[in-house]
């Protein structure tokens, strides 16, 4: 199985903390063709792994922002989200 692993916050959103807090909101802050691109590699039979420090507390939030992402005609390939265990006050550092 060929594998890419990608970082969720300032790699699929355009930056760390905005990233954790306007999406949360109902605002997109993913860089534009994101969905493309990984859409594209996960075509060429590549397995989708998404890292986040968020903390286990935003695990179902930071799941759902994954799985939902649409831009245009393009979602997010389906793929394991690996958060941090720790809470949000030490994901935050």
């Amino acid at each position: 199985t060929k594998l890419v692993i990608s970082d969720i916050d300032g790699t699929i959103t355009k930056s760390d903390v905005l990233g954790h807090l306007l999406p949360a909101m109902g605002l997109d802050w993913s860089h534009p063709g994101i969905s493309r691109l990984f859409t594209d590699i996960a075509a060429n039979k590549y397995q989708m792994m998404y890292l986040s420090s968020r903390s286990i507390s935003q695990a179902s939030i930071t799941r759902e922002y994954i799985n939902t992402l649409t831009q245009g005609t393009h979602r997010m390939p389906m793929g394991p989200v690996i958060i941090s265990p720790h809470g949000l006050l030490p994901s935050l550092y």
